[in-house]
């Protein structure tokens, strides 16, 4: 039965609605917004981050949160402000900005490969993308009409300091590394703290992982050697590895936003991950290494690059998956709606 023949006309009795094309990429979602606000001003991706904060920080709360979302994840597609880039992105959270993110990257790359933005050919397809941590690299693969998988080098991830010991209310004492990629993550062994990173263990971790950010900020600082704005932790991710026969993998989870646990093998949370294992000579420069989600999807990872970021070793990762676009929405707000900003319960 057709209810509406035209959505069109429905759309047309609200003057504020928004669209987003959403995907998951290897378990996590991105709300990739694509219509519904006027240009975002900035000539660098902070300036556009920053007039995005000011001026429509309630969308971002509108599309992440309950009753639209659920402390999902989401992206605004802006133009780009680099010459070679293709689009910028602006990354949001229930609770926060972004300064990267993986995941929604491929999801993004997709996304816009898939609606036809990207124009593709066969192989190998080199598609830059502006981002408030710098310009990204990725590769869309295409194989017939197919797009097989898209990789991005992740910008570069450094060990910032190590065996730092916090107190964690309600657990005690627990050594994290803090890595920075993009932002700073709080990387904790889980042989440390005998609590493996899989789905049934996901509601302690998820409630640690908190805690373990919120104790990190108030027992340690953290400052990025060239962008002054990167200055707390924000991610926390257990991990673990095997290695076997010159073949390495692991898995991890990663907990960020309002308590929300990633469903992916975390881009930025793969390249904090191989930057720390190299510096414990644990992996080699170019060595793969398959990253898993709670889940049981992967990335296909591998450092490619060394380079300094101020006097730190920083490590460009290539991270390797795919992204399903899942469908569009058209999100409004009523008059009377008691929700205009979400919620979390």
């Amino acid at each position: 039965m057709k209810f509406f023949n035209d959505l069109s006309m429905l759309l047309k009795k609200f003057d504020n609605c928004i669209t987003s094309i959403d995907s998951h990429t290897e378990g996590e979602t991105t709300r990739l917004i694509v219509n519904g606000l006027k240009d975002i001003k900035g000539s660098t991706m902070m300036e556009k981050l920053e007039f995005f904060q000011s001026n429509y920080d309630h969308v971002r709360c509108l599309l992440t949160k309950e009753p639209r979302g659920s402390d999902l994840l989401a992206a605004l597609v802006t133009e780009n402000v680099s010459q070679n880039a293709e689009f910028g992105l602006i990354y949001m959270d229930a609770k926060r900005y972004p300064y990267l993110c993986g995941h929604a990257t491929i999801g993004a790359v997709v996304t816009l490969a898939e609606t036809g933005f990207l124009k593709l050919e066969q192989g190998e397809n080199p598609v830059y993308i502006d981002t408030p941590s710098g310009v990204m690299k990725a590769a869309v693969f295409v194989h017939g009409k197919n797009i097989d998988s898209v990789s991005i080098h992740m910008v570069p991830a450094f060990v910032y300091k190590t065996g730092q010991e916090i107190e964690v209310k309600g657990f005690g004492k627990i050594k994290i590394d803090i890595v920075c990629t993009g932002g700073f993550f709080a990387m904790v062994n889980s042989k440390e703290i005998n609590i493996e990173p899989v789905l049934e263990n996901k509601s302690v971790l998820t409630d640690l992982g908190m805690k373990i950010i919120d104790a990190a900020n108030e027992q340690l600082s953290v400052s990025h050697p060239l962008r002054p704005e990167v200055k707390t932790v924000d991610v926390t991710e257990f991990y673990e590895s095997q290695y076997d026969n010159g073949k390495a993998s692991g898995t991890g989870m990663v907990i960020y936003g309002e308590s929300h646990a990633d469903r992916s093998p975390c881009g930025t949370g793969t390249a904090a991950k191989l930057a720390l294992l190299y510096h414990y000579g644990k992996i080699e420069i170019n060595q793969d290494y398959v990253n898993y989600s709670p889940l049981g999807t992967s990335f296909n990872a591998k450092i490619v690059k060394k380079e300094k970021i101020g006097h730190f070793d920083g490590f460009v990762v290539q991270i390797k998956g795919m992204a399903y676009l899942t469908g569009v929405h058209h999100f409004i707000i009523e008059n009377k709606d008691p929700f205009p900003q979400g919620f979390i319960m």
